[in-house]
């Protein structure tokens, strides 16, 4: 078989996807019509769209799944930024508490000067 420009070429390599060699294209239509070979190229062109039709099922129920996982963790992230509190924020809760805890030991002191008296 000659190197013509009408030949099928080899480019998919997946195990799952059946690739016919060297099929010149013009054999098919010489004087005499090859019909067992038309009908073999037919039937590994549907075989192939088939299988094909399945690995993007497939990748379609994947990417569906993803995106089901990715709106799980976009609403985590929204609740966690919704409850998220800054180191500043919790800085001057902090020093509110401190300067509670000094007012009130200042009471303490003061009580317990008063029983002394």
């Amino acid at each position: 078989m000659n190197n013509s420009p009408h030949r099928i070429s080899t480019e998919l390599t997946s195990e799952k996807i059946k690739i016919i060699n060297d099929i010149d294209l013009n054999s098919l239509f010489n004087l005499n019509y090859n019909f067992d070979l038309l009908k073999g190229i037919i039937e590994t062109i549907l075989t192939n769209e088939q299988k094909l039709q399945n690995q993007l099922d497939e990748v379609y129920k994947k990417d569906c799944d993803r995106d089901k996982d990715l709106n799980s963790l976009i609403k985590d992230v929204k609740l966690i930024k919704g409850n998220y509190v800054d180191k500043n924020s919790f800085k001057i809760v902090l020093d509110s508490i401190k300067e509670i805890k000094g007012q009130l030991k200042k009471h303490d002191n003061q009580i317990s000067d008063s029983k002394k008296i």
